[in-house]
């Protein structure tokens, strides 16, 4: 199986756990991955992200350790592919990842729109999460009356306020959401939360990340190693 990533290619940057988990979950069980961005070329990732970076929110994830320490998979970030460039055909679901980034460039898109609105006629897995949920704005039609979440507008008032008038968030995820008619549902802002309806799955932030690539990863699948008494 093979799972396109779409990453924001904004210089306000993506946030890393949203992608390297996946990636972890995946690739461990033989699934390919590949990263695109909407112009190709370098994405950046947001510093606060950065577990080795001194002011990180994320000092122990070792996910993201392992992913840097990796110099083939730190190039796979230098080397994204244009959206416009991708075999869409080649794939059997798509990621968006989240970090404030996707805010600038990942909505509206009208090549997100083509990329999200080709795996969704072809019934195929659609995820996103925390702000790449955003990107579900651009296919309203769809994703109308469908149950999804993504970062909330209460966290993205707190990242305002904590940041200052030179923070920029330009679309809110919530907002947007709403806004196209889908059944938006949260908890408190850091807390984790994926949900699932059919083969459109979200999560609301980073803290989801792991458990949205597994549930990610059985939505593809159709199975679960998880059994109920």
């Amino acid at each position: 199986m093979r799972v396109l990533f779409i990453i924001s290619g904004s210089d306000t940057a993506f946030w890393l756990s949203e992608v390297t988990h996946p990636y972890w979950h995946l690739t461990e069980r033989g699934v390919e991955v590949d990263f695109a961005s909407p112009a190709g070329g370098k994405v950046v990732w947001d510093q606060y992200s950065d577990p080795y970076f001194e002011n990180s929110t994320e000092p122990d994830d070792l996910v993201s350790k392992g992913f840097l320490s990796d110099g083939a998979l730190r190039t796979k970030l230098d080397t994204t592919v244009a959206l416009k460039d991708v075999d869409l055909d080649r794939y059997d679901a798509v990621h968006v990842a989240g970090g404030r980034g996707a805010t600038f460039d990942l909505y509206p898109n009208a090549n997100v729109a083509k990329v999200l609105e080709h795996f969704w006629a072809r019934d195929k897995v659609v995820g996103a999460i925390c702000h790449g949920a955003i990107a579900l704005g651009n296919i309203p039609d769809r994703v109308r009356g469908r149950r999804v979440t993504g970062y909330t507008l209460e966290g993205d008032h707190g990242l305002e306020k904590l940041f200052g008038s030179g923070f920029l968030i330009p679309h809110y995820p919530q907002t947007v959401l709403e806004e196209a008619g889908t059944h938006y549902t949260r908890v408190a802002p850091n807390d984790p939360l994926v949900v699932i309806d059919g083969k459109l799955v979200t999560g609301q932030n980073q803290q989801s990340a792991s458990e949205y690539a597994l549930v990610l990863l059985h939505a593809m699948t159709g199975s679960s190693p998880v059994t109920k008494a």
